[in-house]
């Protein structure tokens, strides 16, 4: 039996040669799960054993790969008697899982095969897609291990993962062709980072185009300064709502306090006090959860409409002093701008053009398409321009057939040119959109277009069907397809989530679909396995958004 400090146990019955795994408490059913890039302290789970992308900071998804990684974990300390990495907090193991790398098994212990030491290291890729992608696979290589250690008390080296093809169609998640525009985003920070002043970076394209993808790339590097990541996304039957996603934003900062000691939060709190005063009921309106750190606030005085937005930006830019500061720079990600409301663009300007607001990258996404010239968007960014502040304007183009050759080779696991007619097929309906290609793969797999060969393990597909199926080149039609095939309850569900807007808590969506919880639950399911909505975690909020 294997005790390990995750809380699981891998016990074996030594009659029987079956092996048993305890200790999943978080397991879900889900084929994949986004994690939040919460603090370390919020993440579920033990630290020590948690995949890279398990620390929301790798713009990755969880899926059963990530299980994998934890038993490479597992077999790490049971092979050399420590642990891959050593750290001494929360921030430490994540800085280790997303950039250290192990020390290889046989190096830290003597008489460890090096094929074992291979599987184990193999098992530890920060990359999902770099590791084993079965346990079937992994099962094959160990089984030959045995077999060669049985017959001759020696291992060869050999070629890893022959028989290790998945049978489930995972897209890889790494960005093709957009390396120069990541490092564009990264670059911002950085220079945020080192010199205090605040930048605007613009990423604009169609929809689908990857615009969300680049900027979340920023999490795996705003763990190392201690960075705050913080966002919010624009609705736009919500537009007459003022600073209401701005208070999206900074609802998700304010519950990263209250997570924190209480040391912690009472640091905050002085901060807070120090900076907004006898204002600080200003704030704590647009944040109700910011009377839980700073207690109950006295109403601040009535003045005329004109005084009274000049005192809140005034106030505001006070209150983000205390977010975004030397010691942890605020990223502050703002989605869908073409659909922003006039009191949040006055008071971007205003924290773009203000030379006391530092340490805080500002980055916007729109889409391109739905900004014409006179949009107030564009005035506004023209004023901005004028300043002296830092602005960096990123414009998404399509992929390159050359990018969807490699995206489609690597997620049917065969060689590029293999992969190359249907690629070109591909780029063909889909112009290069990363979404939209994403999504006829899908369902090209959804209507055995596009099928597994069990006895080969390898993918199959026949072009002419697929031409002949008469796919459209609108994806607006191929999702309305997708969408179609749902179960009638889940399309309902749908709907009344819709009609409330991009995310929606549980609770009322219970009232409006007037089903019980478990009701809901299963309505939605369908389309919480498609990947169309996610689940937000009930540990962060008691009413979890869809």
């Amino acid at each position: 039996m294997q005790a390990t400090q995750a809380g699981s146990v891998v016990a074996v019955d030594c009659a029987t040669g079956r092996a048993f795994l305890t200790g999943f408490a978080i397991a879900s059913r889900l084929p994949r799960e986004r994690q939040e890039p919460n603090p370390p302290e919020f993440i579920a789970g033990t630290l020590a054993y948690m995949a890279p992308e398990q620390t929301g900071r790798m713009n990755r998804s969880i899926d059963s790969r990530s299980d994998l990684y934890s038993l490479g974990v597992m077999l790490y300390e049971m092979l050399t008697g420590t642990l891959p990495f050593t750290a001494s907090d929360p921030i430490g193991w994540v800085h280790c899982h997303l950039a250290k790398q192990p020390e290889p098994p046989a190096r830290r212990a003597a008489g460890i095969p090096e094929i074992i030491s291979a599987i184990v290291s193999k098992l530890l890729a920060k990359s999902a897609e770099k590791r084993y992608q079965t346990a079937a696979g992994l099962e094959a290589d160990l089984r030959r291990c045995l077999s060669e250690w049985g017959s001759g008390n020696r291992i060869d080296n050999f070629a890893l993962g022959v028989h290790d093809t998945s049978d489930r169609l995972l897209m890889p998640e790494r960005l093709y062709g957009r390396d120069r525009e990541c490092q564009i985003v990264l670059d911002a920070f950085n220079q945020v980072v080192a010199t205090g002043q605040s930048a605007l970076v613009l990423v604009s394209g169609y929809s689908g185009i990857g615009k969300s993808s680049i900027v979340n790339e920023l999490h795996k590097v705003i763990v190392l300064p201690h960075g705050i990541f913080i966002s919010g996304k624009f609705d736009q039957y919500k537009r007459d709502i003022p600073y209401g996603t701005i208070a999206q934003a900074f609802q998700g900062l304010v519950r990263q306090i209250l997570g924190k000691s209480d040391a912690e939060v009472r640091h905050w709190r002085q901060l807070l006090h120090q900076a907004l005063g006898s204002n600080a009921q200003l704030i704590v309106n647009l944040i109700p959860e910011l009377e839980l750190v700073i207690g109950k606030q006295p109403p601040v005085s009535e003045i005329s409409q004109l005084e009274a937005e000049s005192r809140f930006h005034a106030v505001f830019r006070s209150f983000l002093g205390v977010c975004a500061r030397k010691e942890h720079p605020l990223a502050l990600f703002l989605d869908d701008l073409q659909w922003l409301d006039s009191a949040t663009l006055k008071l971007l300007e205003e924290l773009m053009t203000q030379p006391e607001v530092q340490y805080l990258l500002l980055i916007g996404a729109f889409r391109n398409n739905e900004v014409g010239p006179t949009h107030p968007l564009v005035r506004t960014l023209e004023t901005i321009r004028q300043t002296n502040a830092i602005v960096r304007d990123i414009v998404l183009a399509p992929l390159s057939l050359r990018d969807v050759t490699e995206f489609v080779a690597d997620t049917l696991h065969c060689e590029q040119t293999e992969a190359d007619p249907l690629a070109r097929l591909v780029h063909e309906k889909t112009l290069g959109n990363p979404f939209f290609a994403i999504q006829f793969l899908t369902a090209l797999r959804e209507e055995e277009l596009l099928r597994f060969d069990a006895c080969d393990r390898s993918w199959r597909w026949d072009l002419e069907r697929i031409r002949a199926k008469g796919y459209s080149d609108n994806i607006v039609d191929l999702m309305a397809g997708k969408l179609n095939r749902l179960p009638e309850r889940t399309q309902e569900a749908l709907k009344q989530l819709a009609i409330l807007g991009n995310d929606a808590d549980f609770a009322t969506l219970i009232l409006v679909h007037a089903e019980t919880e478990e009701g809901l639950d299963a309505s939605l399911w369908a389309a919480l396995e498609a990947g169309y909505i996610v689940h937000k975690d009930r540990a962060d909020d008691p009413s979890p958004v869809p």
